[in-house]
């Protein structure tokens, strides 16, 4: 992702149409992608996309640019996601299953099929965990600006990384054990 420069963000703040039409194609896709694998839910991961958005566009003018813009916008899009989910949290009253880490009828697995174990294994993961492994290893972010969005430590982010990729195999071996003719194990 293209960082934008000191002079489109001053244009932004300033209430330049474009250009926040401009900031708001180019991060998109990213902040999209990002909620809907924090969340779940196409329909969700677009509203919280539009409300991240918002929330930009009228905050843009205090960015101070202490951290990289990019950097910054995923910070808002994660709150908007946490709260988001803790909300959702609240409303469902604690069900013991929010997320169903299997379909139980598989006929045949294809790469499909695969993908959506794998993922479904991912949301199975507490929100800090996910949060962490998708700024990582879905949306290419490095350790020390996942630090920064998740306002943490370095060695804390480096440990849920390495935490939420053991939980994923360990939920990834357990369902293929029980399936015959599935090899067990996640590549690292």
């Amino acid at each position: 992702m293209r960082e934008p420069s000191a002079d489109e963000l001053r244009r932004a703040a300033a209430g330049d149409e474009r250009m926040l039409d401009n900031l708001v194609r180019a991060y998109y896709g990213p902040v999209y992608n990002y909620l809907y694998r924090l969340v779940g839910d196409a329909g969700e991961a677009e509203d919280l996309a539009q409300e991240v958005f918002l929330r930009m566009a009228r905050s843009v003018g205090g960015f101070g640019g202490r951290a990289r813009f990019s950097t910054w916008l995923f910070q808002i899009a994660r709150n908007a996601g946490i709260d988001h989910l803790r909300r959702r949290e609240a409303e469902r009253a604690r069900l013991p299953a929010v997320l169903e880490p299997l379909r139980s009828s598989r006929d045949a697995v294809g790469e499909y099929e695969e993908a959506q174990l794998v993922w479904s294994c991912i949301g199975t993961l507490n929100e800090d965990l996910r949060s962490a492994l998708l700024l990582r290893d879905l949306l290419g972010f490095s350790y020390r600006e996942i630090a920064e969005i998740l306002e943490s430590t370095l060695a804390t982010v480096k440990w849920r990384i390495y935490a939420a990729r053991e939980q994923v195999q360990e939920r990834y071996r357990a369902v293929t054990a029980t399936e015959p003719g599935r090899a067990p194990g996640l590549p690292r």
